[in-house]
């Protein structure tokens, strides 16, 4: 048996088992081989459909980081077994769980719906901001909505008091369309309102502190 062979072997047994961790770090740092993706995936398929929704964390979300990571020339030979698991996710999306958690969850779903940059980069806004350039000047720009409060600055906010900073625009959400609105949607449904508050401002608007360009938030967040 190979490692990964290994790995999911234990994994399977248990939901929550650590194995799932270490598949999970591979999958981040390493990556798969396509021998390994052709083993895993119709087998992540196979043990999503036996757990229990509110059980199907571990699972969906290494199936959803191996989907965001699949080249294109690969991704139409698992296109129905992504499709497969997909259709698990609504009453998974339903159990409750941390904002966080509920975040990679929305990022498991876009990726397994094959949104190239939602579902690699959704879970950028886990810590309450988010950090872009400015379309205009390039400046790097942090773009909070937590509680330091909700604006844009490019000056580390973290460390320095009293930052230079402009306010955000939200989108209101019956203004949001697209992707946008079925994050938030989503988000609503789960009960999820924190997270649905951060999606208007990731799908609003910031002022560069240093041009004073405005522009769509969303739009400036690009695949890492």
């Amino acid at each position: 048996m190979t490692k990964v062979d290994e790995l999911l072997a234990t994994a399977a047994a248990d939901s929550y088992a650590d194995a799932w961790d270490s598949l999970y770090e591979k999958a981040c740092h390493e990556g798969f081989s396509e021998a390994d993706e052709a083993f895993l995936i119709p087998r992540l398929a196979d043990l999503a459909g036996r757990y229990a929704p509110a059980g199907r964390d571990n699972v969906l979300m290494l199936a959803g980081k191996i989907a965001a990571d699949l080249d294109e020339a690969n991704w139409p030979r698992y296109s129905e077994v992504f499709a497969t698991m997909h259709r698990l996710t609504n009453d998974w999306l339903a159990t409750p769980t941390d904002r966080h958690s509920f975040v990679f969850r929305l990022q498991a779903v876009m990726a397994l719906e094959g949104d190239e940059l939602w579902g690699a980069e959704l879970d950028r806004i886990v810590h309450d901001e988010i950090e872009v350039e400015c379309p205009q000047c390039e400046t790097s720009l942090f773009v909070a909505f937590g509680e330091d409060g909700c604006f844009a600055t490019h000056e580390d906010y973290a460390t320095k008091p009293d930052v230079e900073q402009t306010p955000l625009l939200p989108t209101e959400p019956d203004e949001l369309n697209g992707v946008g609105q079925r994050l938030h949607l989503m988000s609503v449904q789960a009960g999820q309102q924190s997270v649905a508050i951060a999606l208007t401002y990731l799908f609003g608007r910031a002022t560069c502190t240093q041009c004073s360009t405005t522009f769509r938030v969303s739009e400036q967040v690009f695949r890492y």
